[in-house]
């Protein structure tokens, strides 16, 4: 059983540790490379495939879903933490913000041009979508819940399955044991039920 893991911008595979240790506690051997942005883990992602779980923390959340999308049938199940559903919304959420760090994000994104589409899980994901499970904290103020809306938009339309969960007090990073711990439970119960099996 393999799955593939995704740090997000400005991290490391060694600051996802709560991300990798439950798929390993379940018996998957875990990649987790490291990535520069979202094409380049897309394209690391393929040489992976087939894989049972695609999983990633915000911008490697981006990475597993579009990993998912654009290769229907080679990804078992998805585990997005905080990860922007569609670049081009993000973008738009982080400009309006006006703070330095999203403006400095901002700048990030606007640079990567027709990129930002083409990187976009929504412009790609349909039929033959696995499921997938989408974390965040309530006070995740990088990401907006609108991403969330769109997910189930399209699990509506293309008929598969997206377990929501939200984790009261935690931003757009877990931080405690506590954060961490249910992010653990909630991803066991999930990869368990939905994960394809060899």
């Amino acid at each position: 059983m393999k799955a593939i893991a995704y740090h997000g911008r400005g991290s490391s595979p060694e600051k996802i540790d709560w991300l990798i240790e439950p798929l390993r506690g379940l018996g998957y051997e875990v990649v987790a490379p490291a990535i520069r942005d979202v094409a380049d883990a897309y394209e690391i992602g393929l040489s992976s495939l087939p894989v049972d779980v695609a999983a990633g923390h915000s911008m490697g959340g981006t990475a597993a879903l579009l990993l998912a999308a654009r290769n229907p049938g080679k990804v078992g199940c998805v585990v997005s933490v905080a990860g922007p559903v569609d670049r081009r919304l993000q973008l738009q959420w982080l400009e309006s913000k006006g703070d330095k760090f999203s403006k400095r994000l901002a700048h990030e994104l606007a640079a990567l041009g027709s990129q930002l589409d083409e990187t976009s899980p929504s412009r790609y994901i349909g039929q033959g979508m696995p499921p997938v499970l989408y974390i965040r904290g309530d006070r995740d103020d990088v990401v907006p819940r609108a991403h969330i809306d769109i997910l189930v938009g399209l699990a509506d339309k293309f008929g598969f399955h997206v377990d929501v969960v939200e984790i009261a007090g935690m931003g757009h990073t877990p931080k405690t044991d506590e954060e961490k711990e249910k992010i653990a439970r909630v991803i066991a119960n999930f990869v368990e039920k939905c994960a394809r099996r060899p």
